[in-house]
Formats: C-alpha cells, sequence, structure tokens
C-alpha cells in the first residue's frame, strides 16, 4: 500500500539524524557529510536536512576547512574513557524528546547509524556493518547493552535500509531476517582530497609530505580496537628483519579505542616501539599525502561492512595489502594483495615484497586509481534516493 509523500510540485523532505557531525569526522560522519553535499545537486527534488545542526543548534552543518598538511604531535595512550553510560542514556532521552516534537512535517526520517530514534514518521536506516552482533566482544559493554535494548525495535520501525556493501546486505538477510527487497546497497566513494591525489600521482607528482616523516613507511588507518586487528598488524611487521623496519617504519593514524590493552602491550616491545609511530586523528588532506607516499598500506581487519580507508588508499594510489574478509574484496577487487586476517607469515611476506618493490609502484598505482574510480558519489546519492522512495511506497 502506497503511502501519502509529497506531490509533484513539493521536493521530498528528509530529515536526518546527525550528530556525529558534531565532532572530529570518521566513517558515519563522512557518510552523512558527503550524503548532504552531493544530494542537492544530483537529486534536487529531494529536501535534506540535518536535525542536530537545523533545529538544535541553528547553524550550518559544514565542518571547517582544513589546514595544510602538517606533522601531528603523537597521541598519548589512555584508558577505556567513556561517558558513563546513565549520562550518555539521560542525554539520549531529552534529544529523542527534542526530535520528535520538532520533526513534524518531514516526510521521511533517516538514521544514518543503525538504531533509529523511535518515531512516527516513516524511516530509512542505514546499517554499516553488524559486527556487534557477530561479535560483541569487540565492543564496550555499553553499547553491547544499548543493541540488546534498541536494535531490535529500530528494525522494525524501519521501513527500507540503506546497507554499506552486498556483504552487509546478506549479513541482514543471514542474521535479521530482512528481505532482500528492503535493503538498497549504496556504495560509498572516494573524498575530493584522495581523489585530487590521485589525479597527482598519475601526472607524475605527489602531495608533499609534512616536515619531519620518513620517506618510507607501511601505514594503518583507524580506530585502536580490536576488530582491526592492530595487534595482528604488529606481529607481522615485528617479523619483519630489523633492516626493513628501520628503512619502513610502521605508522598508525588513528586515535585510540576500547579495548586496547593488547596493543598497548605489543607497543612496549622495544623491537616494535622503536619503529612504530602513532599519528592519532588526521584530516584529509593530511592521510592524502601519507597514503600517496606510503610503501603500502595495511589493514588486517576481520570485519568490515564496507572499508573507507582502503578505498582513500587505493584512489592515492597506494599499493594496498588487505583482509580478505566480509566486504573487503568488493571494495578492492583485484587492485590489491588480499590475505587471511590470521595468517602471520603471509602479512610478513606480502610486506616485505611491497618494501623490496618500490620500482612497481607507479605500475600499481594506476590499477589502484582506476578501481577507486568505480564508486561515485554521484552513484551513492542515486541509490540513497532510490531507497527513500522505496520507503514511501510500501
Amino acid at each position: 500500500m502506497k503511502t501519502a509523500g509529497p506531490t509533484m510540485q513539493q521536493p521530498l523532505r528528509v530529515v536526518i539524524e546527525d550528530r556525529p557531525l558534531r565532532k572530529a569526522l570518521t566513517g558515519v560522519g563522512n557518510y552523512i557529510a558527503q550524503l548532504l553535499t552531493h544530494l542537492p545537486a544530483v537529486e534536487p527534488e529531494i529536501a535534506a536536512r540535518p536535525f542536530l545542526f537545523t533545529h538544535v543548534l541553528r547553524r550550518d552543518w559544514r565542518p571547517a576547512a582544513t589546514a595544510a598538511p602538517q606533522a601531528p604531535p603523537p597521541p598519548k595512550p589512555r584508558g577505556d574513557l567513556r561517558v558513563p553510560w546513565w549520562v550518555r542514556r539521560t542525554i539520549q532521552a531529552g534529544y529523542d524528546a527534542a526530535f520528535r516534537l520538532l520533526t513534524h512535517g518531514y516526510d521521511l526520517y533517516h538514521e544514518p547509524n543503525h538504531v533509529p530514534i523511535r518515531s512516527g514518521l516513516p524511516t530509512v536506516t542505514t546499517i554499516h556493518d553488524l559486527s556487534v552482533l557477530v561479535h560483541p566482544d569487540w565492543h564496550p559493554l555499553d553499547r553491547v547493552k544499548w543493541y540488546e535494548s534498541s536494535f531490535a525495535v529500530g528494525v522494525r520501525q524501519t521501513r527500507h535500509f540503506l546497507a554499506a556493501s552486498e556483504f552487509t546486505k546478506s549479513e541482514m538477510g543471514r542474521l535479521l531476517g530482512v528481505p532482500a527487497d528492503r535493503v538498497t546497497v549504496t556504495y560509498q566513494a572516494a573524498r575530493d582530497d584522495f581523489l585530487n591525489a590521485g589525479r597527482l600521482v598519475e601526472s607524475g607528482g605527489r602531495p608533499s609530505l609534512p616536515a619531519g616523516f620518513p620517506e618510507h613507511f607501511f601505514l594503518y588507518v583507524g580506530t585502536l580496537e580490536p576488530r582491526k586487528n592492530v595487534d595482528g598488524l604488529l606481529d607481522a611487521f615485528a617479523a619483519l628483519s630489523p633492516q626493513i623496519r628501520a628503512r619502513h617504519p610502521l605508522l598508525i593514524a588513528g586515535a585510540w579505542g576500547w579495548k586496547a590493552d593488547r596493543i598497548r602491550e605489543k607497543l612496549g616491545e622495544r623491537r616494535i616501539s622503536e619503529h612504530v609511530r602513532l599519528l592519532g586523528y588526521l584530516h584529509d588532506p593530511e592521510l592524502a599525502a601519507l597514503y600517496s607516499h606510503c610503501t603500502a598500506f595495511v589493514w588486517p581487519t576481520w570485519y568490515e561492512g564496507f572499508g573507507l580507508p582502503p578505498l582513500e588508499a587505493l584512489a592515492c594510489g597506494a599499493p594496498v595489502i588487505i583482509s580478505q574478509a566480509a566486504s573487503l574484496p568488493e571494495v578492492v577487487g583485484q587492485a590489491g594483495t588480499l590475505l587471511s586476517p590470521d595468517d602471520t607469515d603471509a602479512w610478513a611476506a606480502a610486506m616485505r615484497t611491497a618494501a623490496e618493490s618500490l620500482d612497481q609502484h607507479e605500475t600499481r598505482a594506476r590499477a589502484a586509481i582506476a578501481q577507486a574510480r568505480t564508486f561515485s558519489w554521484e552513484r551513492f546519492v542515486r541509490d540513497t534516493a532510490r531507497g527513500y522512495r522505496a520507503a514511501l511506497e510500501l
């Protein structure tokens, strides 16, 4: 049965839950920012507005422009510092009430982060991955309890789902019983800084590295948390010869996450720590420079719903060594080296080969850039809009 929606003269009015835009942009924040950036040009008949910035903060949502690349100070290791659960739940209850009060008049609610706020609006929910259900031990306990109390309700509320990949769509059918016709796959793409870096590489150049960075290095990008298998990467790096570790140190760009004790322990080993550099969170221009110069981008994650850092690395022409797990073959195609995440010897061998074959970087770069360009924000927006319309046609 078709639901009453916008008329031919009136745009489809969509409200997007947008709290991830408040802080430094990572996965979901970038997802929202790119959707809001590209939607007006690609689908002008859809009027999407971010809730928090439009209704509460009363200001523009766009992130501030980033400065030119510069070497960041090293991050300080910390414990699993999280706001107490009861504080977050209190804030959440107030926010939810404001959302329901201020979103009357919209045709559709898009929840971009798994668990929608309880709302009477027709709801579209983005599922990036189902790692909390597959491996709750990878996540903080309060997040697991939040899913246990709210995720099933959100699934029932949702009319149509957007999945980050075909793998995630398959997982939704297997674990949630969601029919395939209620799920639209919306692949993300590389952002402008990475595409521009790729164009520069194709013309024979590369973005300038900030002062103080080594000439050659392996690169990991992502939060330091159990699912990313950073401790496994450190094992593979430690298996390299001292000469390779010295000439090709390991740079880790990403914030400290949760349950990271094993990573801290391994970083305390001298043969690793003297050749590993923690960079913390980096903005896109800095990341683009690192991707473009790295000996190889290395990502032995256990489970991903999509995998933006590998796509960013490909767009910059980086050699990519990555897990043959979950959605990642969809992202990398034939343009990278795919390995079992638990095969330390294979990872060490692939890293050794990358260090010893720098003369092949140009050939690999062309294949990597071509693979990244098979993904586009126009396609992402059109598929998202198709999901919106499907929700209103039930």
